[in-house]
């Protein structure tokens, strides 16, 4: 028995690639096999620079996750051995991570105070104390916290400071809200008393 040269060659080493879905930040690195660093900047195809060689193992994983915004991708088919051809169906799909809007609320004596966050996302406060908006934000978003109702009885006036801004990889806790009485009202109370 022999082998004879029928012309084509065989290089006996393939490459491991994908395809990247939802990428919207950046920094995003692919790791083949703890190493063969890959830095992907969009969406589509991508494929390691190193081949390795056929019934070889490769293991795909995230290296660094994007940020700008923050997200978090996962891989999927990202494991198995080389089986005499080119890997293309490794999956990484990113999601833009959420954060929650809160704060501080001090000086409340009066009942009925809601806040709202862009607008909606109504949220009824009954003391002091902290407070979180119920709905999430994806990052990046912008946030823009007010007064919808202030608190009566005793009728008071409430501030928000550092209620607007856009989210940064991290929940926002630095809201304040602080409650004063209205004085004015008081007083109009007592004369119509007597």
């Amino acid at each position: 028995l022999s082998l004879q040269n029928t012309g084509n060659t065989y290089s006996g080493t393939f490459t491991v690639g994908g395809s990247v879905s939802g990428l919207a930040g950046s920094g995003l690195v692919l790791r083949n096999n703890d190493g063969d660093d890959l830095a992907v900047n969009a969406n589509g195809g991508f494929v390691f620079p190193s081949p390795l060689a056929d019934g070889a193992s490769y293991v795909v994983t995230i290296a660094m996750q994007p940020s700008n915004p923050s997200q978090t991708c996962h891989v999927a088919n990202g494991s198995g051995s080389l089986a005499g051809a080119n890997i293309t169906d490794v999956s990484v799909n990113c999601i833009t991570d959420t954060f929650t809007v809160g704060g501080i609320v001090s000086g409340l004596a009066g009942s009925g105070l809601i806040l709202q966050n862009n607008a909606g996302d109504d949220l009824v406060i009954v003391a002091n104390g902290s407070f979180t908006f119920d709905t999430p934000l994806a990052d990046g978003s912008g946030y823009a916290v007010t007064v919808l109702t202030q608190p009566g009885d005793p009728d008071q006036i409430c501030d928000v400071s550092n209620g607007s801004g856009k989210l940064s990889g991290a929940d926002v806790v630095d809201i304040t809200i602080m409650c004063i009485t209205n004085i004015d009202s008081i007083f109009a109370n007592g004369f119509e008393d007597q």
